[in-house]
């Protein structure tokens, strides 16, 4: 569908090389850029990564001047196998685990299963073979030029993010739920009932199931029920540590219902899932005193979350803090307000110094650097505590991603 075409690739991540392996295999001529800002002018098709933000003024020139944008996503989704079933998650928070754990029960099911697009492979490495099912976690950043729609599609939560790529909180919630936009009719998506942001901005939408919601799949008093029926016990599921980590299997069993898969004994598939790094992840215990790594973290909303489910310990020291993407920390104040007696907020620059700032009297100690806050909240942990990395914010000022900030918390763990 290119030939004939002068085609642009701007972009070396991940799904850039993706698309210049895509190119190369299919004959087809293309030109690779890199950078802000870039002159496109006289390319028919543009293929641009993620990265590269969609309301980009060169790329919006080039759009106008008749260019056609093309991703690795909406390259993969034309050229699927019509028997190959699709199933979309995205959501602020909680998008890798619920869609690796919805792959490996498919899987353990005994079906072939491509799991992809913002987690593991780009989609377009996907071209050319055969699946039951493919899984694809969705970024705002792949949603927002989306042009197939999944026969599934999952919508975990929103909160304000990424305001940098999409300019505006308003733009970020909307291009998130393009997703639901964009789908035929009679396909269903999978909606967040507890969730407020999700519920109100889905108020109208056609053919939504919900989980969290007492007539579908919720968690009431320790059980996972699906309407009044109890399934299991949610003691069982010592491997997802928090709550959050419980409601996004609502969702997974949401979709394997609809997907008429069997649930029986379906805990044991979940059991046997192993969590993803820098998700909640223990990496140390020392002297009773327990490490966690929650890198992934990049906004207060997640902190929160992490913070709820160590609620048992006899203390948190939480390292807090990063680049700053206007996120509002009202939300981790005021948890932190309710339980000042057993959180110590550790912060980190950049935007720890707000969290400082708006503080009060609650307990605060400013770090200069992740490796600092760990041999800060060490010295002072004892056996039963917690210290927590869970900064509520992005980590580009200081590391390449979220991995190599938790690999650094990890490293100080045994250094310092």
């Amino acid at each position: 569908m290119f030939e004939g075409k002068k085609v642009a690739i701007w972009g070396r991540g991940k799904e850039g090389n993706s698309l210049i392996n895509y190119c190369i295999k299919n004959n087809i001529q293309h030109t690779v850029f890199e950078g802000k800002n870039i002159d496109l002018s006289g390319f028919n098709i543009i293929m641009k990564s993620p990265g590269v933000s969609l309301y980009n003024e060169c790329l919006q020139k080039t759009l106008k001047q008749g260019a056609e944008l093309w991703s690795g996503t909406n390259i993969f989704m034309q050229q699927k196998p019509a028997e190959t079933k699709t199933i979309a998650i995205t959501g602020t928070k909680g998008k890798s685990t619920t869609s690796s754990l919805l792959a490996h029960i498919l899987k353990k099911k005994g079906y072939s299963v491509g799991l992809g697009g913002n987690i593991g492979q780009p989609l377009v490495d996907f071209v050319g073979q055969k699946f039951d099912f493919i899984v694809a976690e969705l970024s705002s950043y792949q949603c927002a030029d989306l042009m197939y729609s999944f026969d599934i599609s999952v919508i975990l939560n929103l909160y304000p993010e990424h305001i940098d790529w999409h300019q505006t909180h308003e733009r970020y919630y909307e291009d998130k739920l393009r997703l639901l936009r964009i789908r035929k009719p009679a396909q269903k998506a999978v909606v967040n009932w507890e969730n407020t942001e999700t519920l109100v901005r889905t108020q109208g939408e056609n053919d939504l199931i919900f989980f969290n919601n007492p007539t579908g799949f919720h968690i009431k008093d320790g059980w996972i029920l699906d309407g009044e029926k109890a399934l299991f016990s949610a003691d069982l599921i010592m491997n997802l540590k928090g709550r959050h980590n419980l409601e996004n299997i609502c969702a997974v069993l949401t979709v394997l219902k609809e997907l008429n898969i069997d649930l029986k004994d379906i805990e044991k598939d979940i059991v046997s899932f192993e969590p993803l790094a820098h998700r909640l992840q223990t990496v140390a215990v020392m002297n009773g005193v327990t490490f966690v790594d929650d890198s992934i973290s990049t906004t207060p909303e997640t902190s929160v979350a992490a913070l709820k489910a160590f609620s048992d310990a006899n203390h948190i020291y939480l390292l807090v803090g990063g680049y700053d993407r206007q996120q509002d920390y009202g939300v981790l104040l005021s948890y932190t307000a309710e339980n000042a007696d057993k959180i110590t907020l550790v912060t980190l620059p950049i935007t720890g110094d707000a969290v400082a700032q708006q503080a009060d009297d609650l307990d605060v100690i400013k770090a200069k650097s992740v490796s600092d806050g760990v041999k800060i909240a060490k010295s002072m942990a004892e056996a039963g505590d917690v210290v927590l990395l869970s900064p509520g914010a992005p980590s580009y000022h200081a590391y390449k991603n979220f991995e190599e900030r938790g690999e650094d918390f990890k490293n100080a763990i045994m250094t310092n």
